[in-house]
């Protein structure tokens, strides 16, 4: 059978990796905070960030309930758009269905905002 020996190398070995699982975990989930800051700090500074409070839509909820790759492609196209001055004149009147014809974004928020009232 086992020795004593071997059963405390066994020990030992679950025991170490325990330590490093539940370290790379922690670290994955400090990381993971962090990059959602700096994702929820980059949408604060965009028209899509406004345009999502307009329409009754959380902002942070909406971080923490989409794939990442789809909030970065709102993002990415919202700091691209060509008609940036007629959409701060819409937001700055507080009318954010006028942007509706010219912002690529628009269509997917719309849908995202009605699933959350269903839900």
């Amino acid at each position: 059978m086992y020795s004593w020996l071997t059963l405390l190398a066994v020990a030992f070995a679950l025991g170490l990796f325990a330590v490093l699982l539940s370290w790379a975990i922690m670290r994955n989930l400090r990381e993971g905070e962090r990059f959602r800051a700096r994702l929820a700090n980059r949408l604060e500074q965009l028209r899509l960030h406004r345009l999502m409070r307009m329409l009754g839509m959380d902002p942070n909820r909406y971080l923490h309930e989409q794939p990442i790759v789809d909030a970065e492609r709102h993002m990415r196209t919202c700091a691209r758009c060509p008609e940036s001055a007629r959409c701060d004149q819409a937001l700055e009147q507080e009318q954010p269905e006028s942007v509706a014809p010219y912002c690529a974004n628009y269509e997917d928020l719309q849908a995202l905002r009605d699933r959350e009232k269903q839900e």
